[in-house]
């Protein structure tokens, strides 16, 4: 073949390599992608997305902000934080106002939720706008009243003896009272009955909107300020509680008995500022300084809209379920049964009703013999009703882990790791 052929023959090799070489996508376009992701409920994917759209633009401001929500989907809140920041700066350069104070709107949020309370004032009030003025508007006021910082203070560990009972309860101490709190890791904040509030000396209550309950549905609400609050020999001061009406306040046993009504329950923001470990077999509740778990022997949670969510795995399937102690049996929602493989086929006739935080719900179709596996713990012959708990758009919940499946094994969880331990 001569030369002049093989460099021809080279050029259209070149020309056609070339032609088949897909055009990078957009920062806009992979931010897209990732958010879809994550509403279908491949975290890893978007966090990849994410972060390789924030390297190759870093100046773009939706990039920082979807950090920001991935960070703070992770429970890296000085993360979430930083990068919120960043995109308010962003923002202010690109001369986008009405994006700025919905940015420190958010902000205000992330800084609540961390317990840096003196400084979310501010940003809540600067993003007091839509549906969300009341609520920040509203917390805006109590965090202006907290101490600047939460902090514990006392020994580095508490161990409490669970009360009697199928949902987990432990005596608390606020205001030289003694009372049981049961602990809902299915709750964002700390919650009190009205009439319990009044009882433990809670002020400068603040209408504060609604909340979403452990079914779904929306809930009104106030925010107030417990002047004091103790965990065992832990002090952590001032903290802010929600207040809503007695009846909202519902559980019922597992065997459908009398109905237990907690007058409180200790919620996510108090329970993720510490290590806790709930563990049946010692009948005791365990609270200590946040460690971190090894990666190797845990599970990443997920925190989204307020609720904690745990990888499940079931039949080679992963889902999402929110790790529930105020429910009182696990289930799938409808979404979740989408999910599991022929699952609607598989979905039987019957009536069972689930109590939560928040009132009850009926399920009038169940998927039996399940094998459900979490962290190290593995259930067999699991059967799961079937609830409609609303639709999430930002992260999927395809199900709950319920008291009846958690009272069987250890909980840990400590900075957004989870670790369930069958008892033997």
């Amino acid at each position: 073949m001569s030369m002049a052929r093989r460099i021809a023959l080279l050029g259209a090799l070149m020309l056609g390599s070339c032609v088949t070489v897909p055009a990078p996508i957009s920062t806009d376009a992979q931010l897209a992608l990732a958010a879809t992701a994550l509403r279908e409920g491949r975290l890893e994917e978007a966090s990849e997305l994410i972060v390789a759209a924030r390297r190759r633009d870093p100046w773009h401001v939706d990039a920082a902000r979807s950090s920001a929500l991935m960070a703070d989907l992770l429970w890296r809140d000085d993360e979430a934080i930083s990068e919120q920041m960043a995109a308010i700066r962003l923002a202010r350069k690109a001369d986008q106002p009405e994006v700025v104070r919905s940015l420190r709107g958010q902000l205000g949020d992330q800084l609540f939720q961390a317990g840096r309370w003196g400084e979310s004032s501010s940003p809540l009030l600067a993003g007091a706008m839509g549906f969300v003025a009341e609520r920040r508007r509203a917390f805006a006021i109590i965090a202006a009243a907290l101490p600047f910082v939460r902090r514990f203070s006392g020994p580095l560990v508490t161990e409490q003896p669970l009360l009697g009972g199928q949902s987990p309860e432990f005596i608390c101490g606020t205001s030289g009272l003694l009372r049981p709190f049961a602990i809902d890791t299915g709750t964002s904040m700390t919650t009190v009955g009205a009439s319990f509030a009044a009882e433990l000396g809670v002020r400068s209550k603040q209408v504060a909107g609604v909340a979403v309950d452990g079914a779904g549905r929306n809930l009104p609400i106030e925010v107030g300020l417990l002047p004091t609050f103790r965990i065992g020999n832990v002090d952590i001061g001032a903290v802010p509680v929600l207040v809503v009406s007695d009846r909202a306040l519902h559980m019922r046993d597992l065997h459908g008995g009398p109905e237990h009504v907690p007058r409180g329950v200790l919620g996510l923001d108090l329970i993720a500022a510490a290590r806790l470990t709930l563990d049946p077999e010692r009948g005791s509740v365990v609270l200590e300084l946040p460690q971190g778990l090894p990666t190797v022997d845990s599970v990443q949670c997920v925190r989204a809209e307020g609720r904690c969510l745990v990888p499940v795995v079931i039949e080679g399937t992963r889902l999402w379920f929110v790790l529930d102690t105020g429910a009182s049996h696990s289930s799938l929602t409808t979404l979740g049964l989408k999910q599991l493989p022929d699952g609607e086929s598989r979905a039987v006739a019957s009536f069972r009703r689930i109590r939560t935080v928040g009132g009850g719900l009926a399920s009038v179709r169940e998927v039996r013999d399940l094998v459900l596996r979490c962290s190290d713990a593995r259930f067999l012959r699991v059967t799961l009703p079937v609830v409609n708990r609303g639709k999430s758009e930002l992260f999927p919940v395809h199900g709950v882990l319920g008291i009846d499946l958690l009272s069987r094994c250890r909980v840990t969880l400590d900075r957004g790791r989870a670790r369930l331990t069958a008892l033997r």
